[in-house]
């Protein structure tokens, strides 16, 4: 589903929301996503959004525009050049195109949101058929719910986008035949681990469970094999059963 939504984006400078649960394998799949864009040719720009940048326009982005070695004398300068970054041309026919990935964005806060918006903006003209206006796709990739001030959990909000999104999708949790195809990943070749730890991650709702159990496993295992016993001791000590 990311895949799909992220080339739609690309290709007409879009504007995505995807929100799911955490452990789902949200990053592992940008990881991925952003090998594939950037070797067919066309730019990523990506940051993952965290409480220390995403509260505060300034502080965004210099986390964006410090991967570029870009530096900045004010706010508005480093809007700015985070624009001039971005910036591509994807209805011209030729050239690469942009995708700006924000990971992690439930902890946007919404004077960075708004500030994503007004960029996003700027290519308006282009998306409506100006094919040497410029303009860039963007995604935004988070949890469905995270924990606010005084430990509250509150629900992601990005409202300044939600009239101008081209995708607004509720990512699920893996179905069982995804936890058994991650466990045949972490486990190749020993089906009675795979079925094992395939378990545990379809308790717990998530992929992340399993890659963490299995770490354990081979912690517990030292030098020798993981054999089941291993793998269930490193369940139970993450409150599996």
């Amino acid at each position: 589903m990311i895949r799909m939504v992220a080339g739609q984006v690309l290709a007409g400078a879009g504007l995505a929301l995807l929100r799911g649960p955490a452990g789902i394998g949200k990053t592992f799949a940008l990881d991925e996503i952003e090998a594939e864009i950037v070797a067919a040719g066309d730019n990523v720009v990506r940051v993952t959004a965290s409480p220390a940048n995403g509260g505060s326009i300034s502080a965004f982005t210099r986390a964006v525009l410090s991967q570029y070695r870009i530096e900045t004398s004010s706010t508005s300068d480093g809007v700015e050049a985070m624009f001039d970054l971005l910036s591509a041309w994807p209805f011209r026919g030729y050239g690469p195109r942009t995708i700006f990935m924000a990971d992690e964005s439930q902890e946007l806060k919404p004077a960075v949101v708004e500030t994503i918006r007004v960029l996003w903006d700027r290519g308006t003209n282009a998306r409506l058929g100006l094919s040497s206006g410029p303009a860039f796709g963007c995604l935004l990739v988070g949890n469905d719910l995270f924990m606010g001030k005084g430990g509250n959990i509150r629900v992601a909000g990005f409202r300044p986008l939600l009239t101008r999104v081209t995708h607004n999708i509720a990512l699920p949790r893996p179905s069982q035949a995804e936890h058994a195809a991650f466990a045949a990943l972490l486990f190749p070749d020993a089906p009675e681990l795979q079925a094992i730890v395939a378990g545990f991650g379809v308790d717990a709702g998530n992929l992340r469970t399993q890659d963490v159990a299995a770490r354990q496993s081979r912690l517990i295992a030292g030098d020798g094999p993981v054999t089941p016993d291993h793998l269930r001791r490193a369940i139970k000590m993450m409150g599996g059963k």
